[in-house]
């Protein structure tokens, strides 16, 4: 039987597949806020990614048919980039695209492996319910190992929106 994190609970993570992950998250955020950090370069770069790695680099062409890549750098210096397209863009409460790693950050998730990603938001007064579902993984191995990345990118999106930052604090 798997131990449930205390991340996991504050994630509300469900695996409903072997290929599958799905987050449930509300944030302290307007909607607009939530949907700037998801499609803004210079915001992505202070979230997306695992704890682990930080993240240096970070480009989006949002629409239907643009491109997206996110590097992530290891302690060891090593650049990891992540890239896909825009599949869905429907702003400011829809967004799809597909997730591949350009070279694999750990054994188990292979590169250039196709999965596709959607968020959905939800405007809850002046919070955020945010709805994430990742399919296609590879192996249990793999979607166990992107649940981790995303809830670190899920916990640091927290910390983006209690930040001082001018940048963040409006949704314009």
């Amino acid at each position: 039987m798997e131990t449930i994190t205390a991340q996991h609970l504050r994630n509300n993570v469900v695996t409903p597949a072997p290929d599958e992950i799905r987050i449930t998250r509300v944030f302290d955020a307007p909607r607009e806020l939530v949907w700037k950090a998801w499609t803004t370069p210079a915001m992505l770069l202070h979230w997306f990614g695992c704890a682990a790695f930080n993240t240096v680099q970070a480009e989006a062409d949002v629409r239907e048919g643009g491109q997206y890549r996110v590097v992530l750098r290891t302690p060891d210096g090593e650049d990891i980039p992540i890239y896909g397209t825009y599949t869905a863009v429907k702003p400011i409460g829809h967004l799809a695209f597909t997730h591949q790693w350009e070279k694999p950050p750990v054994p188990v998730n292979p590169a250039h492996h196709h999965t596709l990603v959607t968020v959905d938001l939800h405007e809850e007064g002046t919070r955020t319910r945010l709805e994430f579902r990742q399919t296609g993984l590879a192996t249990v191995a793999s979607r166990d190992s992107h649940v981790g990345g995303w809830c670190d990118s899920m916990d640091a999106l927290v910390s983006v929106f209690k930040s001082d930052g001018p940048h963040w604090n409006s949704p314009a």
